[in-house]
């Protein structure tokens, strides 16, 4: 093959691969969506004293739940909103503090901003602080996190509960070891709390293999901070080392490094808690990854599979512009057409 004809049949593939990857996105939104409606997710119930959601009347144009040492709040108009993330943060928090180890040191604010201008001066000020693709952020010294609603189902992300469990994971995280663990371990591990790698994931990697090299760990922290498509390769790169290390070593993997780094550099923590070097775990998990996910996509796809998933894609889009709908509808009975301002 001519080196013309490669080139193109690249082109060709990255499309086939990076819609294959858009309706996956699309489907697994849905699919989270239709779990959430059902049920949480199975995790334990609530039982501290007062961990059930509190809620509290709108002031200054704000409502507020509070679940345990998490305070939620919202513009007034996303009562029924925020009344079902509360119900849903119910489950999530207790279970991400059972499966990290660590409890909140202090109470700490998650707030939901809508789209368009945010009034707040200070929420604004850190909002145009963090890149324009980010589906939320937190501030660990202020111990407040944001949501942007409007960005809540773009990757690695499909709700803004999956967005919420993630944010927290980070607020315990620094509760446990402070600022000293690097950003790809963080967002590994945040990601990894909200859900298990899967075939949206192995999509959005593989394309990026594709045209792309696979990023080294100390890379990924800087990719973090930079353009979009960087940042999707950073979070499935680091979550898929993080699922590597987790059936290599072990599923409390998290906890060890945890618990070894409260006293030592992550280096040190991570060989005290696998045995092995650091350099030793990235070197096993690239050999792995380069071959699975640059490789065998480009050789096993066939013409039959993206037919499947062109169709998916235009099904899933037809059932998320219904959904949409629905909720504006919702939105608009509650008397809020996601404009407002508030302080």
């Amino acid at each position: 093959m001519n080196p013309m004809t490669m080139m193109r049949a690249l082109a060709v593939l990255r499309s086939l691969v990076a819609l294959g990857a858009a309706a996956l996105a699309l489907a697994a939104g849905l699919e989270d969506g239709a779990a959430a409606a059902a049920s949480p997710g199975g995790a334990p119930r609530v039982t501290a004293a007062g961990a059930a959601p509190r809620a509290a009347a709108a002031r200054g144009g704000r409502l507020t739940r509070t679940i345990g040492a998490c305070t939620l709040e919202a513009p007034a108009g996303y009562a029924g909103l925020l009344d079902d993330l509360a119900e849903r943060a119910g489950e999530i928090l207790p279970r991400l503090q059972h499966s990290l180890g660590v409890r909140p040191k202090a109470p700490y604010r998650i707030v939901l901003i809508p789209g368009g201008r945010v009034a707040d001066p200070r929420l604004a000020a850190l909002d145009r602080a963090v890149p324009s693709w980010a589906s939320g952020f937190l501030i660990p010294s202020r111990r407040v996190g944001v949501i942007r609603m409007a960005r809540a189902n773009h990757y690695p992300f499909s709700d803004l509960a999956s967005v919420l469990a993630h944010e927290v994971t980070h607020m315990l995280l620094h509760d446990a070891v402070g600022g000293d663990l690097p950003r790809w371990f963080s967002e590994a591990v945040a990601t990894g709390e909200e859900r298990a790698w899967g075939l949206r994931d192995v999509l959005v990697y593989s394309s990026s293999l594709l045209v792309g090299s696979l990023p080294r760990l100390a890379e990924m922290d800087r990719a973090f901070e930079a353009s979009a498509s960087q940042a999707r390769t950073a979070y499935a790169g680091s979550f898929d080392f993080l699922s590597w290390a987790r059936r290599r070593h072990g599923p409390e993997i998290v906890r060890n490094v945890l618990r070894a780094a409260a006293d030592r550099p992550f280096p040190q923590a991570w060989h005290a808690a696998t045995g092995e070097t650091l350099r030793a775990s990235e070197e096993g998990w690239r050999r792995g990854s380069l071959l699975l996910y640059r490789w065998v996509p480009a050789l096993t796809g066939t013409t039959a599979l993206w037919i499947a998933i062109t169709a998916l894609a235009l099904f899933a889009a037809a059932r998320r512009r219904a959904r949409s709908q629905a909720i504006l509808a919702r939105w608009k009975e509650e008397g809020d057409d996601g404009r407002d301002l508030w302080v």
